[in-house]
């Protein structure tokens, strides 16, 4: 089940909620993140900033070594850093080589990142300032793939091996088509695109579904089956 988008949707992605994300952060800077407590809007601005700033390094460097450190610009707003993040990625050839932790070592690799980075980020901020909007339900789709692909599989930040939960997890996305069974054997985790019945079971929109897989809790999910596993597997997601 394919629900990647081209590059250009990822980077319109990432502009819209970019600016959607700076405009809750200066709405209620102070306001605490839920998911990142020791956050405020504030923080949560700074670190998205050093996000984009990192992601440009890499896909200007065109060095895949090793992770290339960025050079901020102290007096760049926020905007404009956004603008010119975007501008970075849709410049560049997206096979040119651009490191990453994940294994796919091309720069196109950084729109999709930056896409599901960014609008996951985007609704804590909007949650902090109490003006929630939900993520795209395509955008939202390929996210739940891309958290499997790279969030529940490899880690930016090493030492030692991923432990998943030992029974399996079924999610059936009702805002469009998409299903998937995340199951672990012999402690690697498999995942199949299907109607199969899981050991605990969430059923909601694709927006819902990422956010609980990213730990943002369980929203307006339906949920089914083992609620400590359901709790397990929303808390593999660094």
């Amino acid at each position: 089940m394919d629900h990647q988008l081209t590059n250009d949707a990822y980077l319109a992605h990432l502009s819209a909620d970019g600016r959607a994300l700076i405009a809750a952060a200066e709405a209620a800077p102070d306001a605490q993140v839920a998911a990142c407590p020791e956050w405020t809007n504030t923080g949560l601005a700074e670190h998205v900033a050093m996000v984009w700033n990192f992601a440009m390094a890499q896909v200007e460097s065109g060095d895949v070594s090793g992770p290339q450190r960025p050079s901020p610009d102290p007096d760049e707003s926020m905007s404009d850093l956004l603008d010119r993040a975007v501008g970075v990625l849709r410049d560049a050839d997206p096979d040119a080589p651009a490191w990453n932790w994940a294994g796919d070592q091309r720069a196109g690799w950084w729109c999709r990142r930056m896409a599901h980075e960014t609008s996951v980020h985007r609704w804590d901020a909007q949650e902090a300032a109490e003006t929630t909007e939900p993520i795209d339900g395509e955008l939202a789709a390929d996210g739940i793939t891309e958290l499997i692909e790279v969030g529940l599989r490899s880690r930016l930040r090493g030492g030692g091996s991923i432990e998943y939960p030992d029974g399996s997890l079924h999610l059936h996305r009702t805002d469009g088509g998409g299903e998937w069974l995340l199951a672990t054997v012999d402690g690697e985790l498999v995942v199949t695109f299907e109607h199969a019945k899981g050991d605990a079971a969430a059923r909601g929109t694709a927006s819902e579904l990422l956010l609980f897989l990213w730990g943002r809790g369980r929203g307006t999910l339906e949920c089914f089956g083992d609620a400590d596993l359901l709790d397990a597997w929303s808390s593999v997601a660094p």
